[in-house]
């Protein structure tokens, strides 16, 4: 799962850039980059690191976004658990707080 969502980040962001390149090609009439682009010029290349981290910079504040959103919906049903202790029989008399999980 997760090798294949890097592995599918890194060819949209080469893609990404690809089409990049072609549309400010094409909106000057050649003047920039037509000669292609040269990856060693040090500009190009710090920036195609940067361009190459934002897909894994946005990943990872995803998956933290949604572990501390899990975290709080365990902390919830512990919470419930503990003030009400009957929730846990098999035919409960109290209803969980759905809303506040």
């Amino acid at each position: 799962g997760k090798g294949f969502a890097i592995g599918s980040a890194a060819l949209v962001s080469l893609a990404l850039f690809g089409a990049f390149v072609t549309r400010i090609r094409h909106s000057s009439g050649d003047a920039l980059f037509a000669q292609g682009v040269n990856m060693l010029e040090p500009l190009t290349f710090a920036f195609l690191i940067v361009g190459g981290m934002i897909p894994f910079a946005f990943a990872a504040l995803t998956m933290k976004s949604v572990g501390e959103a899990a975290m709080a919906m365990v902390l919830e049903v512990q919470r419930q658990f503990d003030e009400k202790p009957h929730l846990l029989d098999e035919n409960p008399t109290e209803r969980p707080d759905y809303d506040a999980c």
